[in-house]
């Protein structure tokens, strides 16, 4: 019998059915006609109003009445069945809700209000169709598996047989299981409908087992080379992937991909770089499997077991060479989901699986440089920075880029993080801080030049840290005896640069299109503030520095103090008389002139007057006096000749 009498075949057994289906409805079509036309008839012995009770009166619908049917006719509105179609062209959907209705036309059915027909209702997930298909289908290629991974390493610890017969037996499983389930497959894409659960999870089944038998000859047993092991291990990769790509099953590349993954480190036996380096095979040979589509359960299957593998690895990895190799085989691994995840994201922008993919990647191979300890620990770290922080600024620009900002800022943040890290473990002792205010520095000047909003932002957030650990130092300095305990020279540099890395934020927020104005705001008032006790410091620092020298460390506290205070109300001052040369923006420059004027004075009595004594205290307020003087006046002739008439 060939294909075409299947066809003729169904064709005339569809049409037998359909006609029995229509008779059926007619037919129960009349019952309801016949009941209804009982209904309303009025009984012996009552009235006609008494018939039919007002609560189950039926309003009648607009138009004239239907004529009556002959006997045995159908009641109007029933579709007469000729061959297997309804007379009048209707559908079965149609033709059966006007028949149930006794009406001349479809009835909609869309709930139960107003004599409409109820919805139907949404059926169990055991109901719908290939759902118990699937699950069987799943279930049996985890248990499968399962047996496999017992097979080529459980049985060692038993002595069941040896390792020879393992491995051919486990080899010989997967053979039959993806040649059954390809044969399956190839014949359902014969008849024209897509590839089911059962095939697919053969395929699977059988592609997996493959790769644990290659992983236990590699890692396990030692018998090959891992760089042929490795070898072996792409090709059978491809090989099952290579059938999810053509079947275009998501499914398939899962199953595979995930029951690979999660038994690989069964099979090893031990962390360690070859088992990251074969969960990162299986992990680019599964982004190849999705295609040109986003597939996130696919994207989390094939990354989340190479990141634990890395983790474990940096906490097991014994032996400076066997780190090392775990080093490369993270960076590699890192630098294969950054391309890839571009990749993705640029064909599609909603796809952010991919850059959860590159996070997970991350702090797997942050974990694996921060093991290998001392001055390889920071190269690593700077390595890692340099690739992402080059990723971000590629990505977030022409030629390769705009992609979604998602992305940009998941490579740009693990860039910055990677960069502390590197500050953290290689800078000298007292110098973190130091470090983390060059590096707040860098990152506030790249994005004031490139006015990138993503850079600002992660700028940002390294400056904050790094004022953090700046903090310390204006405590340090309140009195004589803890700044000589302190390490002033370092209170100064950082000081320094904390002024710095507040004016460049100020600049690069005031450079940023699209910050908000709260934003500059807070900004501006982080400026002042940090200003203001950065430039206390950094005087009082070497005041002090400069008493230790000559043997008077209270004599270069106290005048540290006094130059300060002093300095304080000089800038108050500028501010003041800079409000009246520029007329444009004189309303912030004298807000900011008169309350650094009042933090000054404040200064001068609240602190200065019990920390300072003899000349210096009356050269603070002599000098302070001054330049309030000389302010005043100036805007006292600045007002008089802004008077009219004058």
């Amino acid at each position: 019998m060939t294909q075409r009498d299947d066809v003729a075949r169904l064709e005339r057994e569809f049409a037998d059915a359909m006609q029995r289906m229509y008779s059926v409805g007619n037919g129960l079509a009349r019952m309801r006609a016949e009941l209804e036309r009982g209904a309303v008839t009025p009984m012996a012995g009552t009235t006609p109003a008494a018939a039919v009770r007002p609560s189950t009166a039926r309003v009648p619908s607009a138009g004239p009445a239907a004529p009556p049917q002959p006997a045995g006719q159908p009641a109007a509105g029933v579709p007469v069945v000729v061959g297997a179609v309804p007379q009048g062209g209707a559908t079965p959907a149609t033709a059966w809700a006007g028949s149930v209705r006794g009406g001349t036309g479809p009835v909609p059915t869309g709930g139960g209000i107003g004599g409409l027909l109820p919805a139907e209702p949404t059926p169990p997930w055991y109901r719908r169709e290939g759902a118990v298909t699937r699950v069987l289908a799943v279930s049996g290629a985890v248990v499968t598996l399962s047996g496999v991974a017992m097979l080529l390493v459980l049985a060692v610890r038993h002595g069941w047989f040896g390792p020879g017969a393992r491995v051919t037996a486990g080899a010989f499983l997967a053979a039959v299981l993806g040649g059954l389930g390809v044969r399956g497959g190839a014949h359902e894409r014969g008849l024209g409908s897509p590839v089911g659960s059962a095939p697919v999870a053969l395929v699977a089944t059988g592609a997996a087992a493959a790769y644990l038998d290659v992983v236990a000859v590699t890692a396990y047993y030692g018998w090959i080379p891992p760089v042929l092991g490795l070898v072996l291990c792409t090709a059978v990769a491809v090989a099952g992937l290579a059938v999810a790509r053509r079947w275009r099953s998501e499914l398939l590349a899962v199953l595979m991909v995930a029951g690979a993954g999660a038994l690989s480190p069964v099979v090893a036996g031990e962390a360690g770089w070859l088992l990251s380096a074969v969960l990162g095979v299986l992990a680019v040979a599964g982004w190849w499997a999705g295609g040109d589509r986003s597939v996130p359960l696919l994207t989390v299957s094939r990354s989340l077991p190479v990141s634990v593998s890395l983790l474990a690895g940096a906490g097991l990895a014994t032996g400076r060479d066997g780190r090392v190799a775990l080093l490369v085989v993270a960076l590699v691994v890192l630098l294969a989901t950054l391309a890839t995840s571009a990749v993705s994201v640029r064909r599609d922008g909603g796809d952010v699986a991919s850059s959860a993919a590159l996070a997970l990647v991350l702090v797997g191979a942050l974990a694996v440089d921060t093991a290998q300890g001392g001055t390889l620990a920071t190269v690593a770290h700077v390595a890692v920075a340099g690739v992402l922080l080059l990723g971000a600024t590629v990505l977030g620009r022409s030629p390769v880029g705009p992609v979604a900002p998602h992305l940009v800022v998941t490579a740009g943040v693990g860039g910055a993080v990677s960069a502390v890290l590197a500050v953290v473990s290689g800078a000298p002792d007292g110098f973190v801080g130091t470090g983390l205010l060059l590096l707040a520095l860098a990152h506030l000047a790249v994005a004031g030049v490139t006015r990138s909003r993503i850079s600002l932002g992660i700028g940002s957030g390294v400056a904050a840290l790094a004022l953090l650990a700046w903090v310390q130092h204006p405590f340090a300095v309140v009195s004589v005896d803890l700044a000589s305990r302190h390490d002033l020279p370092v209170a100064f540099v950082d000081s320094v640069l904390a002024g710095g890395v507040v004016a460049l934020a100020w600049w690069a927020t005031a450079s940023v299109r699209g910050v908000p104005t709260e934003v500059r705001l807070v900004a501006q008032v982080i400026a002042w503030v940090v200003g203001l006790a950065s430039t206390a410091t950094a005087l009082v620092s070497a005041g002090t520095l400069a008493g230790e020298r000559f043997a008077a460390p209270e004599l270069g506290f106290t005048a540290g103090h006094a130059v300060a205070t002093v300095t304080w109300m000089a800038a108050a001052a500028a501010l003041l008389l800079h409000s009246l040369d520029r007329p444009g923006d004189s309303d912030l420059a004298l807000r900011s002139g008169l309350l650094l004027s009042a933090v000054a004075v404040a200064k001068l009595f609240l602190f200065d007057l019990a920390a300072l004594d003899g000349v210096l205290r009356s050269v603070a307020f002599i000098a302070t006096g001054l330049l309030l003087l000389a302010t005043g006046s100036r805007y006292a002739r600045a007002w008089e000749r802004s008077r009219p008439g004058t």
